[in-house]
């Protein structure tokens, strides 16, 4: 079989997309499939060992080109984000312009590749590019990126533009275009995101270690914050004012501040996260799909600050559902505050608990391996 995966792209640092595309394309691989990307190469991108990339251009912030790192984080920032629809217009992926140069490049590789399927990374425009040279196409999916959970019809023009002029079905919300696809792969289980549908499998966090070990002295805080929600050195102030010489040795991930350790506050572009995880008492995060993830499954109580993010807040509602964490507006994000609700986790097993039973029926539907069996059958 011939799987060509197509990931959305955005000037943005957004890990997710790029790094589960990472992981379908070498179980792909393992399983004697030939693989290759249609990416653009944004701050996302890196290489895959022999699988061949086509050309895919790289959307501009609200359609502005040339943004810098520095405005683009600033208006990251700034952005209330109320569907995915919004995200899509903010990042330009359905600008009229850059909408109908996704396609075309798509299609370009579709044609020169002959895929027997495409994997669109929650990009419509690869969902559109399939329908037009007629194969089969799988998509991501999750709960917050159905038109009926939270859309902004107004920003579909430039994309019915170019379905009119293509003999497409026009839209009222873009979102309608990943009811298009013959399957959905949503990365999470039922109890977290109740959707329905019989081209539908629910596949669990793709990535998870081979065995999970959780230790019973828990004496680890761990913090990810990502873009946009808590800035860098707030995060680092507040977790220092709050566990400093303490018992805990703090773990604060953040790629905007140089590394160094003082006492038991550690700070790093990145932390190897299992081994870090069995130990941990508080996972402190800003809500994206990867981090709850990675929190569930190792049975850790969470505290979420999701910031603007539509998305996020979603994830974070949903932890607090299950009873494992708990979630934080921005204005809250205060050492007192996140210090009593580590004291409340450490007294209270049942956030633990409750944890890691929820990450334990998302191990059981199967990751990456699950989604690519999935693909096969559809093909």
């Amino acid at each position: 079989m011939r799987v060509l995966i197509a990931p959305m792209s955005a000037m943005v640092e957004t890990k997710g997309p790029f790094s589960r595309t990472v992981l379908l394309a070498d179980k792909f691989i393992k399983r004697g499939h030939e693989v290759a990307l249609c990416a653009a190469e944004d701050p996302n991108y890196h290489s895959i060992e022999n699988v061949k990339n086509y050309y895919a251009p790289i959307p501009s912030i609200l359609g502005i080109p040339k943004l810098d790192n520095k405005n683009i984080l600033k208006k990251s920032e700034e952005k209330t984000m109320n569907s995915f629809e919004e995200v899509l217009n903010f990042i330009g992926a359905i600008n009229e312009d850059f909408f109908a140069k996704d396609v075309y490049y798509i299609r370009t590789a579709i044609q020169e590749f002959k895929p027997d399927v495409i994997y669109s990374e929650f990009r419509i425009s690869a969902i559109v590019a399939a329908k037009l040279e007629h194969i089969k196409v799988a998509t991501g999916f999750s709960f917050t990126v159905r038109k009926s959970y939270a859309c902004n019809p107004e920003y579909s023009g430039g994309v019915n533009k170019y379905l009119e002029e293509n003999n497409l079905s026009k839209v009222e919300s873009v979102l309608e275009i990943f009811d298009w696809a013959d399957l959905k792969i949503v990365p999470s289980s039922y109890e977290i995101e109740p959707i329905d549908g019989e081209n539908i499998v629910f596949v669990g966090p793709l990535s998870s270690p081979n065995a999970i070990t959780i230790k019973e002295e828990k004496n680890k805080i761990i913090a990810y914050m990502g873009n946009g929600t808590i800035y860098p050195m707030k995060l680092i102030e507040e977790l220092t004012k709050a566990f400093q010489n303490s018992k805990y040795q703090v773990y604060i991930a953040t790629e905007q501040v140089e590394p160094y350790k003082k006492n038991n506050i550690n700070v790093n572009k990145r932390f190897d996260f299992n081994k870090l995880m069995p130990e941990a008492i508080a996972y402190i995060n800003h809500g994206g799909q990867n981090s709850i993830m990675t929190g569930l499954i190792y049975g850790v109580p969470q505290i979420i600050c999701p910031g603007k993010v539509f998305e996020r807040k979603y994830n974070a509602s949903s932890v607090v559902k299950l009873n494992a964490g708990k979630m934080l507006e921005v204005n809250n994000f205060d050492y007192k505050i996140i210090k009593g609700l580590v004291e409340e986790f450490n007294e209270n097993s049942t956030y633990a608990s409750n944890s890691k039973k929820a990450g334990e029926r998302l191990l059981s539907l199967g990751g990456v391996t699950k989604a690519i069996q999935a693909i096969e059958k559809l093909v």
